[in-house]
């Protein structure tokens, strides 16, 4: 297909896989319509932190051994999108700050990647946040790491698609409604098992509930992202954001406090000050592949395309998604990640394994 006004694709999905792809899909020229159940800021993308992390995430939980260059690839197409929207990138760095050996292990591995550091001693870290624990003597900080306000990016994302005359609809995309429709699809709905029968790489995705604590007012946030074993800790939205658990298998939105008592446990040993009452516990459920890299491109049925399954990086490689995504719709070349991302990679290989 090539690049048309009068060309229309249905988006499904008002996450920032949905609204990123929907976007650059506008912006190719192409009408969109994009449905959307939940709207924006109710999607997991709306309850995540907005981390743009590919040190951080590639020491401490690396979606693939070799995806380093790929999250990178990604992270650099952040500055232009944010450029577009309007929305700042928060490029401080993050912090890690956690027991000796913690710290060791992970300055090693990232030094294993190649990846540039700097420690940061007592006087650093309390300015970073106010009511550190006193055994903490040092952090390690990496430049690599951004961070962006998710909700206010979403928000951005969508008035921008409206601007480029993108429809935005709240409501359910059905099984019969994919059956029928006349117009590419683009699905950018996480883990949908409505949907495994009519495009089976669907069926590979699995889902993964996150449960991330948040403190609307009183409190003064740290500056940048701290990470500690287990847990994070940034502001957000005004307040304190405090997050998150990864309960694969779930797709229940049922906060519990025994969730919330164990993030605040784990924090409360690097933060012994942090209030225990006033936080408010948010729920999104993600989708992640059996290599933890998103499906971005053509699925098996034809007109159907695929922007899902990111795991823990929707936000990081939202840019490369919809880059890709938008060049199988377009028939133009999709770049050198492309194949890395093939949603048909596991039937091509016969199996799931990393």
């Amino acid at each position: 297909m090539g690049r048309s006004g009068t060309v229309s694709v249905i988006v499904v999905g008002a996450g920032v896989f949905g609204l990123a792809t929907g976007l650059a899909l506008a912006e190719a020229g192409i009408k969109v319509r994009l449905v959307a159940a939940p709207p924006p800021d109710l999607t997991a993308s709306g309850v995540a932190a907005g981390m743009l992390a590919p040190a951080f995430e590639m020491a401490l939980d690396p979606p693939a051994p070799d995806a380093l260059d790929l999250l990178l690839a990604s992270r650099d197409l952040w500055p232009d999108l944010a450029g577009r929207l309007g929305v700042s990138l928060d490029r401080t760095g993050a912090a890690a700050i956690g027991p000796e050996a913690w710290l060791d292990g992970l300055e090693a591995r990232l030094a294993a990647l190649g990846l540039k550091g700097r420690p940061a001693g007592r006087a650093e870290m309390e300015a970073m946040s106010s009511g550190l624990g006193s055994r903490f003597p040092r952090a390690f900080v990496t430049p690599q790491d951004w961070r962006i306000e998710p909700r206010a990016a979403l928000q951005a994302m969508a008035r921008r698609l409206q601007d480029l005359g993108g429809n935005l609809e709240i409501g359910t995309f059905t099984l019969r409604d994919l059956e029928h429709a006349a117009s590419p699809v683009v699905l950018a709905t996480g883990a949908d098992r409505r949907l495994e029968g009519l495009v089976p790489e669907l069926a590979g995705l699995s889902p993964i509930k996150g449960q991330i604590l948040w403190r609307p007012r009183g409190v003064s946030p740290p500056v940048g992202v701290i990470r500690t074993p287990g847990a994070y800790l940034l502001g957000s939205g005004g307040g304190l954001l405090a997050g998150a658990t990864m309960e694969v298998g779930r797709s229940d939105l049922a906060a519990d406090l025994e969730a919330q008592a164990e993030l605040r446990g784990t924090l409360s040993d690097i933060f012994p000050a942090l209030a225990t009452e006033g936080w408010v516990t948010r729920v999104g459920v993600r989708a992640a592949s059996p290599d933890g890299l998103p499906l971005a491109g053509a699925a098996s049925r034809p007109g159907v395309f695929l922007a899902v399954g990111a795991r823990r990086n929707g936000w990081l490689l939202a840019p490369l998604v919809a880059k890709i995504v938008t060049a199988a719709i377009t028939s133009e070349d999709a770049g050198r990640w492309a194949v890395r991302l093939d949603p048909l990679r596991f039937a091509r290989h016969g199996n799931g394994e990393k």
